[in-house]
């Protein structure tokens, strides 16, 4: 049967050329199934399949820190606006020029203009200190000159941080 192919084939062009292009898609599909068999069996008898599995995992655990990580940043982002940022002293003399400018005035606030302006006024006899609730960058009770001064100095380097 063989035989009568190739006579057939030898008389008619057309079933020639088909041969041999049939022949040369065996000998093509052959190469590319011994290279398609070396791609997945690995270079280090690793699967191919095994080295996808491995690297979905890799992904969904960088997935899973990545958002316990942006919940973390979250949480001290938002701490972070309630801490003490804005420092500023000034320090005076609330007796004219006999004290030397020895008093002082410090305002300690957050992002939000939340703290406290601590006064400490020096005298011959003591030093006496007040602490004053800051809201807002103001307080309910009444400020000094200098202690106004003070949450103005510290609103203002809150402003340049940001």
């Amino acid at each position: 049967m063989l035989e009568r192919l190739l006579e057939s084939a030898s008389d008619n062009p057309i079933v020639l050329g088909l041969t041999i292009l049939v022949l040369f898609a065996l000998i093509q599909d052959f190469f590319l199934f011994k290279r398609l068999r070396r791609l997945v069996r690995g270079g280090d008898g690793k699967t191919l399949e095994g080295a996808i599995r491995g690297l979905q995992e890799r992904a969904a655990l960088l997935e899973s820190r990545i958002t316990k990580t942006e919940a973390m940043l979250q949480n001290h982002e938002s701490r972070l606006g309630t801490t003490i940022r804005g420092v500023a002293v000034n320090k005076f003399d609330p007796f004219g020029s006999a004290g030397g400018q020895q008093s002082f005035a410090a305002a300690l606030l957050n992002e939000k203009g939340s703290g406290v302006v601590v006064s400490g006024i020096h005298a011959r006899d003591g030093v006496r200190v007040y602490a004053k609730p800051v809201e807002t960058f103001t307080s309910e009770r009444e400020l000094s000159e200098e202690e106004q001064k003070s949450i103005g100095d510290a609103k203002k380097k809150l402003e340049r941080r940001d």
